[in-house]
């Protein structure tokens, strides 16, 4: 348990660096030039801890229960997009200035690498959940979950860079929700552009997230 809450503190500290560089990044560029347009970030961070709070309230808890573990997952599994999601935040350096374009890239990079780390810990954090509760028993199986999981991701940054759907429209406006959904797999052939961006981001979240996954391991075994 020792070794347990040491290595989730040496993660808060790496989360809460991260965080604390992004919005620093963010709150100097709106000091200098006075533009608060890409304030939003701060929100999409916001959703993007929802994700990762979560679980670790699963983790931290001695026994949880089946109903419990369900209501989370699905509620987890509605906002998990919303932490890879912020990568797509980087088309807004398109508004930045020839004198600022680095600076903008530094700055969308920091909480885009922000939100992938919180989702990859999510997500590692409720694989190790659903095996303790015995719900995955394979690494195998642990792998193709997380897998199945990170291609849902891809798909829902889809719905809300494209379509521009919140995650709490699942409540507010499902039946327009899921028409725009089944759409996609209705006429296919007709939706080619949205398959290949759904694809080419669910296979950049695996890959990215095997080489988390891996060197986490490496890390931990390490002498």
């Amino acid at each position: 348990m020792k070794e347990f809450i040491s290595h989730r503190f040496t993660e808060f500290k790496q989360v809460s660096l991260l965080t604390l560089l992004s919005v620093f990044l963010l709150a100097l560029r709106m000091k200098i030039t006075h533009d608060f347009f890409l304030l939003f970030l701060i929100w999409n961070l916001f959703l993007a801890f929802i994700p990762y709070l979560m679980v670790v309230r699963l983790r931290f808890r001695e026994s949880v229960s089946t109903t419990n573990i369900i209501l989370t997952g699905i509620l987890w599994l509605a906002f998990l997009p919303n932490a890879p999601y912020i990568i797509t935040d980087l088309i807004h350096v398109r508004h930045a200035s020839s004198e600022w374009m680095v600076y903008e890239v530094l700055m969308l990079v920091s909480f885009a690498i922000t939100g992938l780390y919180l989702g990859f810990l999510s997500l590692r954090d409720m694989s190790a959940v659903l095996q303790q509760k015995g719900w995955i028993t394979t690494s195998k199986y642990r792998s193709l979950f997380e897998y199945t999981i990170l291609a849902l991701c891809g798909y829902g940054i889809y719905l809300g860079r494209v379509l521009r759907w919140n995650s709490w429209d699942i409540i507010q406006r499902p039946e327009k929700l899921f028409y725009d959904m089944g759409n996609l797999f209705i006429h296919p052939f007709s939706n080619q552009k949205a398959w290949l961006l759904i694809m080419s981001m669910s296979l950049f979240l695996i890959v990215i997230f095997s080489l988390f996954k891996n060197n986490t391991i490496v890390t931990k075994t390490a002498p």
